[in-house]
């Protein structure tokens, strides 16, 4: 049984070193065109003075910089470069509007328009409320002043006084609208 138990790790490893053949196809290599005969042209750049970021004791003069391009023979030759200044950004020069812009820009302002129609009818509502809420605070005096009347004519009855003058009562259309807060 020991026998077994040690042939059959081996057996196990020696089956796992085996190999099959794999077949390689290699891929055909890349078709190049034909070289064109080109020329290198040195184009020189402007740098101002600056302080290094590492150690800004060190400072840097202005200088020229050179940039080695390599480009077909048949380039146009003048090779000039145009200064950045000579295009106005895109923040004064903008490009034209869409018809899609220009849709969405009638749709915001017909939306404007409704909420400020919605704002002015929200405030005519407020002030109607605040007249109703004026007129309801008068008839609630109104009525508590009337309530201390009546009370103050049953306890005279019921003692048996005799009739007082009564004030006049006010009515609603004469009452002043003016609102006591």
């Amino acid at each position: 049984m020991k026998l077994l138990l040690l042939t059959f790790p081996l057996l196990a490893l020696v089956g796992c070193a085996t190999h099959r053949p794999v077949a390689v196809v290699t891929p055909p290599p890349p078709a190049v065109p034909a070289a064109m005969p080109t020329k290198v042209v040195e184009t020189r750049y402007e740098i101002r003075g600056y302080r290094e970021a590492a150690n800004p004791s060190i400072r840097h003069e202005a200088h020229a910089i050179y940039r080695r391009t390599r480009v077909p023979l048949n380039a146009d030759e003048s090779g000039e470069t145009v200064p950045r200044t000579a295009y106005a950004p895109g923040s004064y020069a903008p490009l034209p509007a869409a018809t899609e812009l220009n849709a969405e820009l009638t749709n915001q302002k017909a939306i404007t328009g409704e909420l400020r129609m919605m704002k002015v009818a929200m405030a005519e509502t407020q002030q109607r409320m605040e007249a109703q809420y004026a007129q309801l605070v008068r008839q609630s005096a109104e009525a508590a002043k009337l309530r201390e009347q009546l009370e103050a004519e049953r306890n005279r009855l019921r003692s048996g006084l005799p009739p007082l003058t009564a004030e006049p009562v006010v009515s609603n259309a004469t009452a002043s609208t003016e609102a006591k807060w």
